[in-house]
Formats: C-alpha cells, structure tokens, sequence
C-alpha cells in the first residue's frame, strides 16, 4: 500500500454488508478499496446457518451462473419446542423453499464470505486483507477524510467510508455514532460447533431425499435451560450446523458456561441421535447484537455511512441478518454514488441512505420487533413455561385412549393453570402482541 493511498470509497469490513457495498459502487464507476482484517474474507465469520439469495440477487442478479458455494437448499424449517424429555415439532416442507424468491439455502460464512468478496475482485474492487482499521482520519470540522491502518505508511483517504467492522464497532463508536460497548442485556452469545457426517446418513437422518434438500431448525425451552435464547439445527452438504444462543446477560446472571450448554444440548435424547457418529470440524462462539431499533446507533455522519452488525441489523425473530447486511450494504453503496455525482458527502445528504433503509423491509421489521428484546427481558419464565406445557399437553392428549376426552381437557387446563394464572397468562399474550406489533 503506497503511501496516501487514494480511492473514490473505502468500505471496513468484507462480510456481507460491506462487500455489497462495495460491488455496488465499483459497478458504479467508483475505484473502491476494501478493507478486512483477517487473512481473508470469511476467515473471521463463525456462521453455518440460512441465507436469503433475493438480498445476493438485488447485488448480483446472476449470482446462480458464479456458482455460490451454498451447501443445501432449504426444503424444511421450522420449530422444535423442547423440554428435558420431550419435543413438540412445528414444521413445514414445500417445494416452493427450491425457487426464488421464497428460496433460502444452509452456509458457511468462511466459504461464502471469501467467494462473494472474488466477486468484488471481479468488479473492480481493491481488496486489501490482513489490515486493520486503526482511526478514521477527520478534518477540523469532523468530515471523514479517510482511515489510518496499522500498516506502515499505512493511510488510504477517500471522501466516503462505508463502516461495515461488525458487532465490535470500536470505529463507529469513535465517531460519536454509537454510545460505547453494548451492555449485556443487548448482545448474544452464540456457540456452534460443525459436525462432519457423510452425506446420506444426513438425508436418512432427517428424511430427505438427495442433496437438494435440507432442513433449517430453530429450538426453544430445554436447550437453553428454558431462558430466553435459541438453538438451531442446520443440515449442510457433508455436515451438521449446531448451536445455541443466549443473552450475555443471562449467562452472566446465572454464571452459565456457553460451551456446557452447547454439550448438554447435544446430549438430550431428542438431539443426540442425530448426531451420532459425527465428527467435530469446528468449534467457536461469536457476538450477535441484539439492541433492536430504538437503540440503533447513528446511521450517517460527514463522509460515513454504517451498516450490517455494526449497525445491529439483525432481525432475531425471523433469524435474518445477512440479507439485512446485504441490502443494507447495496443502499449504502448506491447512496455513495449518488453522493459522488452531486459532490456532497455531507450528513444532511447521506441521511437519504436512512430513508431508503426506512422503505425497505429493514428498517421496517426492525422497527416492528423493536420491543422483542425488552418482552424476553420482562418475562424470562415465558419460554421454558409454555413449551414445557405444550410437551406435557401433547402427552395427555396423546395418551388419552379410554379416558373422556373432557376429562382429559381438564386436565391439560390444570397442567395450563398449575404453571399461570389466567391473568398471568393474559399479561403475557398481551406483552407478546406488543413485542411482535412494535
């Protein structure tokens, strides 16, 4: 890197919202340099879960011809409900999860991360790795002149900066944008391991019927000790995503161990034939913030624009961030360019990137969910109360040959009655509503 490195946009960060953003500007006409400090795109990213191609197609409409490296084709998903012994399965398979838009596939961030950033090699994009962002350089008045790194003679300037750091935003903060490090309450902890098994003992296990299906599972009650969290269950080509997911907060408070929770999971007699025989590939946990929209930091300074996890994107209930990331990383790269064609990179008119982000679905579900976080929070017996009353209920309604069915009613409302009252149950419904309604 020569000194005072020059370029027309400097994207931080090649996961999936600062690659969009810079393959939107370089297609654009801009000379983009993009910044990543891991030895490569992807080597950073502890993900195996779901990505949504219509977010990629917005970016890359061609992107099936590139041949993506997606491991399956999501067929089935949905939730388990699972208590110590027992799990209730709410799922649901169509052919339509094979055909965009509605289509969805299993991945692997170290893999996709490093194809979709050869992508913006492709288009143009400098891409510099193995660099990190140390300050971003400002005039008197605060406009963003471009970013210092810690290499030597290390400073690349550029009159628009996309900040795509990810959940540590250490450079977002320094601009005044975010207020300090999220607390415990508003981030995850989220442990995974992947586990290496043959490709038909995975179809036989979870009823599939060759490589072009898969199943996505997410998981509620035992697996996180009945606290506020998830777990999931992902089927890749050769292996089996796994993982649990829990508030710092909680694992705090109750002095949890994140990676005895991910073994006990492991172990329940629901889970655990699923996974036997199977090899541990990967091992590792990873931050997710969880603040939610009204407490999002600044979108847009002088010359910045802030997005993906950097910006808490992330939509927990629908369990989507890397199409939030990447539609918000393609705005942001159109509002740069929008930004270069008028010769203002000021607030006042980056803030039309806030306003695209407003008339998408991004800002839109997160602006709807904005209270999930503060409902969990409020009522942490929720999730381990009703999942463990549907197992019970199911049983009792399952078991009931030769009993009155009205007698078996009633004592499925005694099972319902002995965990809430009717009050304590319709504060409940009613706070839910309220999390889910925004």
């Amino acid at each position: 890197m020569t000194p005072n490195h020059r370029c027309d946009a400097i994207v931080v960060g090649a996961g999936p919202a600062g690659v969009a953003a810079a393959i939107t500007m370089a297609k654009g006409g801009l000379k983009v340099c993009l910044i990543e400090r891991g030895r490569l795109p992807g080597a950073k990213n502890l993900f195996g879960g779901v990505l949504y191609p219509h977010a990629l197609a917005e970016v890359i409409p061609d992107y099936a011809e590139r041949h993506p490296p997606f491991e399956r084709p999501v067929t089935e998903q949905g939730y388990w409900l699972l208590s110590p012994d027992s799990v209730v399965r709410i799922m649901h398979k169509s052919v339509h999860y094979k055909t965009a838009p509605t289509g969805a596939y299993t991945a692997l961030r170290a893999r996709f991360d490093a194809w979709f950033a050869e992508q913006a090699v492709q288009a143009g994009v400098l891409l510099i790795t193995k660099t990190t962002v140390t300050e971003v350089v400002r005039d008197a008045r605060g406009r963003a002149l471009g970013v210092a790194t810690d290499r030597p003679e290390g400073l690349v300037q550029a009159p628009i900066l996309v900040i795509a750091e990810g959940v540590n935003n250490l450079l977002t903060q320094s601009l005044g944008l975010a207020k300090g490090d999220l607390p415990p309450r508003y981030v995850a902890l989220s442990v995974k391991e992947v586990l290496a098994l043959p490709a038909a003992e995975i179809e036989a296990r979870f009823g599939l019927a060759g490589a072009d299906e898969g199943v996505a599972i997410d998981i509620f009650g035992d697996a996180t000790l009945g606290l506020p969290g998830t777990a999931f269950i992902y089927t890749d080509a050769k292996a089996i995503s796994i993982g649990v997911g829990l508030l710092l907060e909680e694992l705090i408070v109750h002095n949890l161990k994140p990676y005895e929770i991910l073994a006990r999971f492991k172990a329940h007699p629901v889970v655990r034939p699923y996974l036997a025989g199977a090899t541990v590939l990967e091992y590792g946990a990873h931050l997710i913030p969880e603040q939610g929209y009204d407490r999002m930091p600044d979108l847009v300074g002088d010359g910045v624009l802030i997005a993906g996890d950097a910006a808490a994107m992330v939509d927990a209930v629908h369990r989507e961030g890397s199409n939030l990331a990447m539609t918000a990383g393609r705005m942001a790269g159109e509002t740069a360019l929008e930004a270069h064609r008028r010769g203002d990179f000021s607030a006042a008119f980056l803030r039309a990137y806030r306003t695209k982000l407003e008339e998408s679905f991004v800002l839109k579900d997160l602006k709807q969910y904005r209270r999930m976080t503060d409902f969990l929070d409020s009522t942490p017996h929720v999730i381990g109360t009703y999942v463990d009353f549907m197992n019970e209920a199911a049983l009792r309604y399952f078991t009931a040959q030769g009993m009155p069915k009205r007698e078996m009613e009633g004592e499925i409302l005694g099972l319902l009655r002995g965990r809430r009252s009717f009050f304590g149950i319709a504060h409940d419904m009613m706070k839910l509503l309220r999390g889910l309604r925004g």
